[in-house]
């Protein structure tokens, strides 16, 4: 294999550090739509994932690279497993740099040091520092710590490069030298947003919007945190939260990642809606509304933990937000009776987006979000809050249930049925 020659950057950066002018989102380097990054490491036969010895025996390590596993055609291997031909193979190498003893073999652009990595002639010592980087024979998803490896491979990579610091993402970009280019978000943030720190919040504004509209509603969006707290017997959080009240929809996909819901092309500039990426919330246009639902996500996977499981998420949303107002559950279940044939089994079990938004919907709704809540009011109503939250946390459903409420996910949604739905 040949050595990877480094590129010199176009460093949009530097430009961006001194601009006073609104940074147009749609002006800046696309996302990859074609999948073509992944496609060029993962069309290879014979691939192999690379996997540390030193973390081996590490449950949240384990429960991390299970993901991958489930493609029947990577093959995994420890790295003192490797021969000197594996080397010369297609290799995804995943896990804390410093998990690794001869990274000088896998011959990519990052390097390890002993402090950390560097990349592309920068150093990254923070603990929190992270790095996803693919090539046509190398797929790295490595950094100073698992939280930043756990961080990488939990979002689209849709750049060549992509590097998280502190929990969030910092930098983009491509490094091939007749492409090369680095997006520097931090840069472009500090151009175009001001902050407004309060007593939950770390809020990100768009310079396009009128900072006294998010002043005034300061103690309304204070009190969701203390609200939810209360409510559901959870802890506070000890850092505010960030949120990114975004001009427009084009801003929010690009901070938070959201090519994949709202599409690749140019959104309309009235559209809105919020979501939860990297803990941080992302809003268009100044919603309390949006800002609670969203504020909910991060103080729930904050204080609880995280699910990849929409369903589960969701409804523990709903849940909080009907709160004692029976009137809103009734109006669902209602609703809901017009598909009581509905198969809800991989809702419960996989709860990925495309199950969550692709089945039946009322007025160009999902109903998997009314569902969802009546589904985790019935599990609350049934066996209690700290039960659901002992349940939440197992990614493999159909073993949470069985072993959180000693019932099959099959067992457990006929009683829903039969005791909610057939009402």
């Amino acid at each position: 294999m040949k050595k990877l020659i480094l590129p010199v950057l176009i460093l949009l950066a530097s430009e961006i550090s001194h601009c006073q002018e609104y940074i147009d989102v749609l002006t800046l380097p696309k996302p990859d739509s074609t999948g073509s990054i992944y496609n060029s490491f993962y069309d290879h036969a014979g691939k192999i994932m690379v996997l540390s010895d030193k973390y081996g025996n590490d449950s949240e390590y384990k429960r991390m690279f299970g993901y991958f596993l489930l493609d029947t055609a990577l093959r995994a291997k420890k790295e003192s497993e490797l021969t000197e031909e594996d080397y010369k193979k297609p290799l995804l190498i995943f896990g804390p740099v410093n998990g690794f003893k001869r990274w000088e073999k896998f011959e990519v652009a990052v390097k390890k040091t002993n402090h950390g990595f560097n990349f592309l002639n920068k150093q990254y010592p923070g603990k929190n520092d992270g790095v996803f980087y693919c090539s046509p024979a190398r797929m790295v998803y490595t950094g100073n710590s698992l939280l930043p490896v756990w961080e990488l491979q939990s979002q689209f990579q849709l750049y060549h490069y992509t590097i998280v610091s502190n929990n969030e993402r910092v930098t983009l970009g491509e490094y091939l030298p007749d492409k090369a280019y680095q997006v520097d978000l931090i840069s472009i943030r500090n151009n175009n947003y001001r902050v407004i720190n309060t007593k939950c919040f770390k809020l990100y504004v768009s310079k396009k919007l009128d900072p006294d509209l998010v002043t005034k509603n300061i103690p309304a969006i204070d009190s969701v945190s203390s609200d939810i707290c209360n409510r559901l017997q959870i802890k506070p959080v000890s850092d505010p939260i960030v949120c990114y009240v975004h001009s427009e929809p084009n801003e929010a996909t690009f901070f938070a990642n959201f090519y994949n819901m709202q599409g690749f092309g140019v959104l309309p500039r009235d559209r809105t809606f919020g979501t939860v990426f990297m803990k941080q919330l992302h809003c268009v246009g100044f919603s309390v509304g949006l800002i609670k639902h969203e504020g909910f996500h991060a103080i729930w996977e904050e204080s609880v933990g995280l699910s990849i499981n929409s369903f589960f998420s969701e409804g523990i949303q709903e849940y909080y937000q009907w709160g004692p107002d029976t009137s809103i559950a009734n109006n669902n279940l209602k609703m809901l009776k017009k598909h009581l044939d509905y198969d809800m089994t991989d809702l419960v079990v996989k709860g990925d987006m495309q199950t969550f938004w692709g089945g039946p919907a009322e007025n160009n709704w999902p109903i998997a979000y009314p569902l969802s809540g009546l589904f985790v009011k019935y599990l609350v109503d049934t066996w209690g809050l700290e039960k659901f939250k002992e349940m939440y946390v197992i990614e493999d459903k159909n073993i949470a249930c069985k072993k959180i409420y000693n019932k099959s996910v099959g067992e457990i949604i006929t009683d829903f049925r039969n005791n909610v739905l057939n009402k």
